[in-house]
C-alpha cells in the first residue's frame, strides 16, 4: 500500500493554503490503481488537493483506516481476497469503526453478481458504480461531490460536538457537568458517587465578590483533577457542588479514601486578592444500584449538612432524611384531607398569671384527627412544612383564633414562622379575616418562632411592623435558644417574650437554667417586656419560676391543651 499526494504546477501561496483531502482506493487489481491515479493526476480541484492511499485488500484498507481517521472518500471493489471482501469492509467501517462521515462508493466489475439495488438496500454506501462507467469526467464529479458531502458532514459534526461540549461542560471550571454525569451513569453500572459541597460558599461570594468565588471554584476544580483524575472522573455539577465518580470498591476501604479526600481538600490553601484561606466541605456518598444514585448521594449530602459542619455521610436506608421523606409522603395527603374535611382541630392551652393563677389568654395549638386518633404537631408539622402546607395550617388556626375571640372576648395567640411570614398573601389574608369576623385585633397575638431569626429580613420586619399596626400583639416564642433573641426585641415592636421550655422544665434544679432565666428576666424588666415561662410541669418548677420574678406561666401543672368550647372562656 502507498499514498500519493497530487499537487498541480508550482505551489503558489493559494495552493500552499489549499486543504488536503484524503481518499482511498481499495482494489486488488494493480491496473485499476494505475488508471485511477493517472486520471486523478489530470484533475484540477480549485479548493483542495488529494492525498491518495492505495490498498490491495480489505486487511490493508483496515490498517490504513487505523492510522488515518480522516479519510473523506473510499472507492472500494467488492471481490478481492474474498468474494464479498468489499461489502464486508463497508460493514466494518460503518459498524465496527462507527465512521458515518467517510463517503463509501462501491466500484465493481462484476455488477451482474452484485445487483445495485440489493447492495444499496443492505449496505450503508453512498454510491454504486461499475468500473466501466467511471470515465474521467464522471470520476471527477464523483470525487468532488463526495468531498463536498464529507466536508459538510464534518462541519455539522464539529458544530454538534461543540454544542454537546457546551451542554455537558461547566463553563467556569471546564469540567464535565451534571448532564454529563447523568449520561455517564446511564452507560455504566457499579459506580460510586461522591458529592463534595463547599461550606459557606455564598459567604465567600458576599464578602469577597464573585470574582473571588469563581477563583475558589476553579482552584478546587483544578485540585480535584490534579489529585484524583487517575482514579476518579471529576465533575463540577453546579455552583459549589463537585463530584467524583469511580468504580465500586469495598466500602470499608472506600470510607478511608473519602476521609482522605476530605482531609486533602482541607489542606488546600487558596490565595488571591484579599482572600487567603482554606475551605471546608460536606460530603455525601452513594453506590449505584438499580435506583437513582444521584438522588441517593444528594440525600446523603443533605443528611451530612443537617448533622453539622465537615461531615461525611454514606447513603443508607436508615438516614434521618429518608425517614423525613417517608413521613412527608405519609402525612402530606392526610394533612390535605384534614384541612379540607374538618379533621384539623384547634386546641387551646391557657396562659396564667403567676400571682393568682388566673387565665389571661390562650395559645392555640393545632391537632390533627386521623382514624380516630388525635395527633400533636410533632407527628405532622415537619411534613406540613416539607409539603408546603404550613401556611394553610396557619390560616386555619388564625381563623379559629378570630372566631373564638369574637365569641368569648378572650385573647388568643397563634404561632407563626418565617415560612408563613414569607408568603406574599399573608398581610391581605390577615386584613381580610379580621374584617370578615369583625374581631378586635387587640385580642390576637402572633407568637414568632424565635429560631427563624426573622429580624434579619427587612421585608419580614416591615411586614411584622405593619401587622402590629393593625393592633395584633407580637410575642417572641422559644426565647433564649439563639443569639439573635435580644436583637429581635430591638428591631421589632415586641411586647412579650416566652422563655424557651428547655430552660424552664428543670429550672428548679439547674443552676445554669436559673442564670439564663434570671438574665432574661433582668433584660425584660429593663426593656419593659412581659415574660411567659412555658413547660411549667410541676409545683417545684412553678415555685422556682415565681421566685425568679416571672409574671406569666404556661404548662401542664396548671392546664393541659384541650379542645376549646365557648363555655370554656375565662
Amino acid at each position: 500500500m502507498a499514498n500519493i499526494t497530487f499537487a498541480k504546477g508550482s505551489k503558489t501561496d493559494f495552493q500552499i493554503n489549499k486543504r488536503v483531502q484524503k481518499i482511498m482506493i481499495v482494489d486488488d487489481d494493480q491496473s485499476i490503481h494505475e488508471i485511477t491515479n493517472m486520471a486523478l493526476r489530470a484533475m484540477d480541484f480549485s479548493d483542495f488537493e488529494l492525498e491518495v492511499f492505495s490498498a490491495y485488500s480489505s486487511s490493508e484498507a483496515k490498517e490504513i483506516l487505523s492510522q488515518e481517521d480522516d479519510i473523506a472518500l473510499a472507492l472500494i471493489d467488492v471481490v478481492m481476497d474474498t468474494p464479498t471482501a468489499g461489502l464486508d469492509l463497508v460493514n466494518y467501517i460503518r459498524n465496527d469503526l462507527e465512521n458515518k462521515l467517510i463517503r463509501l462508493i462501491i466500484r465493481t466489475g462484476q455488477a451482474n453478481d452484485f445487483p445495485q439495488m440489493h447492495v444499496i438496500q443492505h449496505y450503508d454506501i453512498n454510491d454504486f458504480k461499475e468500473k466501466t462507467e467511471l470515465t474521467i469526467e464522471r470520476l471527477y464529479t464523483t470525487i468532488r461531490t463526495s468531498i463536498k458531502q464529507y466536508e459538510q458532514l464534518l462541519e455539522l459534526q464539529n458544530k454538534y460536538e461543540e454544542t454537546y461540549r457546551q451542554l455537558t461542560t461547566n463553563p467556569l471550571t471546564r469540567l464535565p457537568n451534571r448532564i454529563k454525569l447523568i449520561e455517564d451513569f446511564s452507560k455504566k453500572s457499579n459506580q460510586t458517587l461522591v458529592l463534595i459541597d463547599i461550606i459557606g460558599f455564598s459567604i465567600i461570594n458576599d464578602t469577597n465578590g464573585y470574582d473571588v468565588g469563581d477563583f475558589v471554584l476553579k482552584e478546587l476544580g483544578g485540585f480535584l483533577m490534579a489529585m484524583y483524575s487517575s482514579s476518579f472522573n471529576v465533575y463540577h455539577l453546579n455552583n459549589d457542588l463537585f463530584a467524583l465518580v469511580t468504580s465500586a470498591e469495598l466500602m470499608d476501604v472506600f470510607i478511608a479514601t473519602v476521609e482522605k479526600i476530605k482531609d486533602d481538600i482541607s489542606k488546600l490553601h487558596i490565595v488571591t486578592d484579599n482572600f487567603n484561606k482554606t475551605i471546608e466541605t460536606t460530603i455525601g456518598v452513594a453506590y449505584q444500584t438499580e435506583e437513582d444514585v444521584m438522588r441517593k448521594a444528594e440525600l446523603a449530602l443533605k443528611e451530612a449538612r443537617n448533622t453539622g459542619r465537615n461531615q461525611i455521610k454514606f447513603y443508607s436506608n436508615d438516614l434521618k432524611i429518608i425517614q423525613q421523606i417517608n413521613d412527608t409522603n405519609r402525612w402530606a395527603p392526610i394533612i390535605k384531607h384534614g384541612l379540607e374535611h374538618g379533621d384539623m382541630i384547634a386546641y387551646a392551652q391557657p396562659i396564667h398569671r403567676v400571682d393568682d393563677k388566673s387565665i389571661v389568654k390562650y395559645e392555640l395549638l393545632v391537632r390533627l384527627m386521623y382514624e380516630g386518633t388525635v395527633y400533636t404537631p410533632v407527628y405532622f408539622l415537619a411534613a406540613a412544612k416539607n409539603s408546603g402546607q404550613l401556611y394553610n395550617i396557619f390560616k386555619f388556626m388564625f381563623e379559629q383564633g378570630c372566631v373564638l375571640a369574637v365569641k368569648t372576648g378572650d385573647c388568643f395567640s397563634i404561632n407563626i414562622s418565617d415560612c408563613e411570614l414569607s408568603n406574599a398573601g399573608l398581610l391581605e389574608f390577615i386584613q381580610t379575616t379580621l374584617k370578615k369576623h369583625a374581631v378586635d385585633p387587640r385580642l390576637l397575638s402572633l407568637e414568632i418562632l424565635e429560631y427563624n431569626a426573622i429580624s434579619h429580613s427587612t421585608e419580614i420586619k416591615e411586614l411584622l411592623i405593619t401587622i402590629h399596626a393593625l393592633g395584633i400583639e407580637l410575642i417572641v416564642d422559644d426565647f433564649g435558644v439563639q443569639c439573635s433573641n435580644f436583637g429581635q426585641t430591638e428591631h421589632l415592636p415586641i411586647s412579650t417574650l416566652k422563655i424557651d421550655g428547655s430552660y424552664i422544665q428543670n429550672v428548679h434544679e439547674s443552676i445554669n437554667s436559673q442564670i439564663v432565666v434570671k438574665t432574661i428576666q433582668t433584660f425584660a424588666r429593663e426593656k419593659g417586656l412581659k415574660l411567659i415561662a412555658e413547660f411549667v410541669c410541676d409545683e417545684a418548677v412553678f415555685e422556682k419560676v415565681k421566685e425568679l420574678g416571672i409574671e406569666y406561666v404556661q404548662g401542664y401543672y396548671l392546664s393541659q391543651p384541650e379542645p376549646f368550647s365557648v363555655s370554656d372562656g375565662a
